[in-house]
């Protein structure tokens, strides 16, 4: 290849490059739409104001910084930002999940499974989760300082359906009676204090849906003696 053609070749390259660096720094890639996917405790616009990516291109955006900005936000856990060229930006979220509260002076803790510190209200009217009782429990920062014995019980409500969270008022927790739980008609679910998590959550579910669909009510469910269930209904 003669001298002139290689010349030729490498102005063409540049002139490439320089077309493509330019288109990319365009207007052509600036971000116009925001979607988000997977948020319930979070709006839509909470999420894209904390984001704070107004006129910008959508290739100065660095997808791992702003993913881990989100996850700073006790309510999320997990997050995946995906172009979608040449406008638009997907975030998904994968936020914690609420399973119950607890109360720390004068206000109530949200928290998920591992004692992570969601939100912290004064008005439990929009929250339908049970109140765990019994026990102090330390707030150290966004996370909660707490025992064996609550990890175990959270780590329980956990397991549970949404549907059959909701039906659960309060979380009781004494040495004398373990784990037990008051259902919001009335009933109560004995659980002990040393049990199998996923073994219990099944059992517990299965038996109160049963009872449910029925149409009964209930007084209590025992469920310390192993795989025995003993359940007495409500007159």
């Amino acid at each position: 290849m003669d001298k002139h053609k290689i010349i030729y070749l490498i102005t063409i390259g540049v002139l490439l490059i320089l077309g493509l660096v330019s288109l990319v720094n365009s207007n052509y890639f600036q971000l116009e739409d925001i979607e988000i996917k997977g948020n319930k405790l979070l709006s839509d616009e909470d999420i894209i104001t904390y984001c704070d990516l107004e006129d910008i291109n959508i290739f100065n955006i660095d997808r791992r910084k702003l993913a881990n900005k989100l996850i700073e936000l006790p309510q999320i856990k997990g997050v995946v930002v995906t172009r979608d060229l040449p406008k638009r930006l997907i975030i998904e979220v994968n936020e914690r999940r609420p399973i119950a509260i607890i109360g720390i002076q004068s206000s109530y803790q949200i928290i998920d499974s591992e004692g992570q510190i969601i939100a912290t209200t004064k008005n439990l009217a929009y929250w339908n989760l049970p109140l765990v009782t019994g026990v102090e429990v330390i707030n150290e920062g966004d996370q909660l300082e707490i025992n064996s014995q609550i990890k175990k019980a959270i780590s329980y409500l956990g397991l549970l359906s949404d549907q059959v969270l909701g039906e659960i008022s309060e979380l009781n927790i004494t040495k004398e009676d373990g784990i037990q739980l008051f259902l919001v008609d009335g009933g109560v679910v004995k659980l002990s204090s040393n049990f199998d998590n996923k073994a219990k959550s099944k059992i517990f579910t299965s038996v109160y849906n049963d009872i449910k669909s029925k149409g009964q009510k209930i007084e209590y469910i025992d469920l310390r003696y192993g795989n025995n269930v003993i359940v007495r209904l409500a007159k």
